[in-house]
């Protein structure tokens, strides 16, 4: 019985040869409260205006703790991602300052130098 669970689980995970449409799906991710981080998929001519309604969830269903938990660590990384990009911008400034300040500092010497 567990055989059949595991093989049926797998052909589900398995990406579609091609939608209703004749395109080869593409994998996305739901960030939906009923669904967030959940993989699925789709027909990429559903973003592009054309409306094929194929649909195949790649994932199991979350249970209700992920529900909560998944946005809450989603929201977690961005906020972390943003401070990373911050300290980033932040030491190639001083690292600019400081390369500037020591060609100021050696022209200065250079000019003391040559009195």
């Amino acid at each position: 019985m567990e055989a059949s669970v595991s093989s049926s689980s797998s052909l589900r995970r398995r990406a579609p040869f091609r939608c209703y449409c004749g395109e080869k799906p593409v994998l996305v991710v739901s960030w939906t409260p009923e669904n967030p981080g959940r993989r699925f998929y789709g027909c990429i001519n559903y973003w592009v205006g054309r409306k094929c309604k194929f649909f195949q969830w790649r994932d199991d269903e979350i249970c209700e703790h992920g529900k909560v938990l998944i946005p809450e660590q989603r929201q977690r990384i961005i906020r972390l991602e943003a401070e990373v990009a911050r300290c980033y911008r932040r030491e190639k400034f001083y690292t600019v300052a400081l390369a500037f300040l020591l060609v100021i500092c050696g022209i200065c010497v250079f000019n003391c130098m040559g009195r």
